[in-house]
């Protein structure tokens, strides 16, 4: 409902300003509560047009403008308009929607199909902590985009063509996979050994080369040994992602589109415009764009890339729906050039998701030298952690549940600690930061929900109540709670989830000052405020439930 308040405050400063001829997109801030709900700077935008100072102008522009409906009351500040809410209008009407619509409330509807590619680890190891974020921030996406109404297949590329697998093949050959560890981290043995060999020994570089295009050309005994490998390695990458909770819809192969003639029809449309060239390679020339690197599409010897693979893969992605990708920042060139290849074919561009990475302390993570911190010990060493926290605060509960407990806790300290950061900007991973249980850190918000639980475990709750006058903390979290839409619509439409993290941590935060200042059962308010908390779970789930961590009933 913040929304319809946000609407009716547009809506009066644009007939305002339509009365004086004038036209401007109109921006909001959240001013600190003494000034307001919601303010608008459009003053300081319009004071050089109209010759007056911002203070004037916003007193004259207040004056015109009437409350009603959601708008209490505006005020002129220094410039600023300031528009206040009506929480006694809001107050009732919200709780009451929050109650009726559950798990359903700030859900959308109706709006297009989105094919989500995110993950795609190359087979050859574990995924490590660099993977997690994305692989987490696909699938926050994901789930915000589902919930704000858009239809969302989630894609895992796999990379069988590449020259890591071969490495993986042809050290399988020579070296006993170990079957009693976790598939993926046995492949990662193989590849490492294998690397090592090959370092020293460069002669054995041209096997590897001869495997590639063996697999290439789909040699039957060569094909069986890429897929016995790609999916002995990928059984246990689904068990990590299965722990943490990110969704895979769908595994598309890379093979598939050279083994179905996509790439070599990709080729053949790309020939047919003026951007393809070839010398001893085919590539394109994307100058005309800005872009002086040549796009290289073949080797010498005729074998396609894996960018030329990647056009077909988008070809028949852009068939189905509009195509996010979550990228690395190391893929911007990448990203960029597969754009324009897809603008030459007369396709709509991907919309790319491009995301720092996290390094340690010491520097980056590889995987060829076997130095990185897999996301199995990641997720293992945060639940020792939090179950060293469970036992401090609960001792004396069983240790089933301890444990399944600490599981929950220590899987959402690791999505909370990477989606809570926007993906541009870089993370230095520190354990101290990954596993804070303060107020920063996602057992912060399980801890308001499991609270709200119990609360509401010893209390009646009756079909009326009285909306008594709020206090300051009821407001703010009445205010935050109906915000939920907003944020929602805002994360899917701007593709960024960390706005979903940020509030989670907004409205746990309100609810606990609320809880801290103001007496629940023990009130002459009671009744009001067992509904406040009431909404207050069904939307700390929800909001839970979208950054893909367990909304705990009991900690």
């Amino acid at each position: 409902m913040f929304d319809k308040f946000i609407n009716q405050a547009k809506g009066e400063v644009d007939r305002v300003l339509e009365e004086k001829g004038i036209s401007k997109e109109i921006v909001f801030e959240e001013p600190i509560e003494e000034f307001g709900d919601l303010s608008t700077p459009i003053c300081f935008e319009l004071a050089p047009l109209m010759k007056k100072s911002p203070k004037v102008l916003a007193e004259e522009l207040a004056g015109d403008m009437e409350a009603g409906g959601f708008i209490r009351e505006i005020k002129p500040v220094n410039g600023y308009v300031n528009f206040y809410l009506n929480y006694e209008k809001l107050t009732p009407l919200l709780l009451e929607k929050i109650k009726s619509e559950k798990d359903n409330y700030g859900r959308g509807k109706g709006k297009e199909k989105i094919i989500l590619e995110c993950t795609s680890a190359n087979p050859d190891g574990p995924l490590h902590i660099g993977h997690a974020r994305n692989g987490i921030i696909g699938d926050t996406l994901a789930r915000v985009m589902r919930f704000a109404g858009y239809d969302v297949e989630t894609q895992y590329y796999v990379n069988d063509m590449g020259k890591q697998l071969a490495v993986v093949v042809w050290g399988l050959r020579r070296f006993k996979i170990d079957s009693k560890k976790k598939k993926d981290h046995a492949i990662s043995e193989i590849y490492v050994k294998a690397t090592k060999v090959l370092n020293e020994n460069p002669e054995y570089e041209s096997e590897i080369s001869g495997l590639m295009k063996d697999y290439e050309q789909g040699t039957k005994e060569v094909k069986s040994e890429f897929e016995y490998a790609a999916n002995y390695c990928l059984d246990g990458i689904r068990e990590t992602l299965e722990r943490i909770k990110i969704n895979i819809d769908t595994y598309i192969w890379e093979s598939s589109f050279l083994r179905d003639s996509s790439v070599s029809k990709a080729l053949e449309r790309l020939g047919k415009t003026k951007y393809l060239k070839k010398n001893d390679v085919l590539y394109l020339d994307l100058s005309e764009f800005g872009v002086e690197k040549e796009l290289i599409l073949t080797r010498k010897d005729g074998t396609s890339l894996y960018v030329t693979r990647d056009i077909a893969y988008h070809l028949w992605k852009s068939s189905r729906g509009l195509v996010v990708d979550i990228f690395g920042a190391d893929h911007k060139l990448v990203s960029t050039q597969l754009s324009l290849a897809l603008r030459i074919l007369g396709v709509k561009q991907p919309e790319f998701v491009i995301y720092e990475f996290i390094s340690l302390p010491g520097g980056k993570m590889s995987t060829r030298r076997g130095i990185f911190i897999s996301l199995d010990e990641l997720l293992d060493e945060s639940a020792e952690r939090a179950l060293r926290e469970v036992n401090k605060r609960r001792p004396k509960l069983n240790e089933s549940l301890k444990a399944k407990i600490a599981e929950s806790v220590g899987v959402g300290a690791v999505r909370f600690n990477v989606i809570k950061i926007s993906p541009e900007k870089p993370i230095i991973f520190r354990w101290e930061e990954a596993l804070d249980f303060e107020r920063q850190g996602s057992p912060f918000i399980q801890y308001a929900h499991a609270r709200a639980c119990r609360i509401l475990e010893k209390a009646e709750i009756k079909d009326s109540y009285e909306v008594p006058s709020l206090s300051s903390n009821e407001k703010k979290l009445v205010k935050v709670l109906s915000k939920f839409p907003v944020k929602v619509s805002e994360a899917a439409e701007s593709r960024r989830p960390h706005i979903i993290a940020n509030y989670a941590l907004e409205l746990a935060d309100s609810f606990h000052r609320f809880y801290m200042f103001e007496p629940v059962l023990k009130s002459d308010k009671k009744d009001f405020r067992v509904h406040l908390v009431l909404a207050s779970k069904i939307v700390l789930a929800n909001t839970l439930s979208l950054l893909g961590i367990d909304p705990l009933e009991e900690m």
